[in-house]
């Protein structure tokens, strides 16, 4: 086992996008606790505190290499409330051979495609004064959002307005990892849905951080409304795992 000290030594040893995304938190700036990184053989597992609202080890290669390499850091991140993360058959695997247990499986999405030209009207970059009508909205329409105005991870927020120039609908840059995207935070007024509005605020924010590298997303598995969406904008759909120790 050695350690992978940056971004560029996480990317160079592991083409994984979501263990790539993770390695944000060996760079300056991140807004959390630095992380760390580990490689063995094919193995490649990064502890990313505080990403996306958890403390994140992130992991990809072979089930036994990973295996290995996930045994032997576990027990330096005691003081940590670790979660697991990785495509759904390795996750089941380490949780087995590791002592874990598997508490969620939903989908990790990144576009796959040329990212989509058609218009999308409307959407616009909203600002630090619209915050906490964004609060209010998320608050409303997807309480259980992963992306908050307030949260260290969001960079900044895109959305639609109505005639009387309210926010409508919303979508999250955030949690920026060197050329990838990430969105979260999507979220469209009850009373306005059916209309479209999350198609273009996806649209936009897809296309404008397509034109820095990958984006990627998460979404619950059986959402199929935002699956469809995403699909449909040119995301592929890999089902992830995240899995903790087990309760005694």
């Amino acid at each position: 086992m050695h350690r992978l000290g940056d971004f560029r030594a996480v990317a160079a040893a592991c083409p994984d996008l979501m263990v790539r995304w993770s390695a944000q938190a060996l760079e300056d700036g991140y807004p959390h606790e630095r992380g760390a990184a580990w490689r063995l053989r094919d193995a490649v597992v990064v502890f990313a505190p505080g990403l996306n609202r958890a403390d994140r080890l992130v992991c990809s290669g072979p089930g036994a290499d990973v295996v290995e390499l996930v045994n032997e850091v576990l027990p330096g991140l005691s003081g940590y409330d670790v979660r697991l993360l990785a495509a759904a058959p390795l996750a089941a695997h380490v949780a087995e051979r590791a002592g874990l247990e598997v508490r969620a499986t939903f989908g990790w999405l990144h576009l796959a495609a040329e990212p989509p030209q058609h218009p999308a009207s409307g959407v616009e970059w909203l600002t630090r004064a619209d915050e906490p009508a964004i609060d209010a909205l998320l608050r409303r329409a997807n309480p259980k959002s992963y992306l908050f105005p307030s949260d260290p991870g969001a960079s900044r927020w895109a959305g639609v307005r109505g005639a009387d120039g309210e926010i409508r609908s919303v979508a999250g840059d955030s949690w920026p990892a060197p050329g990838i995207g990430f969105i979260s935070g999507v979220a469209t007024d009850p009373a306005c849905r059916g209309a479209g509005l999350s198609t273009q605020v996806c649209t936009f924010l897809t296309r404008e951080l397509a034109a820095r590298g990958d984006v990627a997303l998460m979404a619950d598995a059986d959402n199929e409304p935002a699956l469809r969406l995403y699909r449909n904008l040119g995301y592929e759909f890999t089902a992830v795992s995240a899995a903790r120790p087990k309760r005694t």
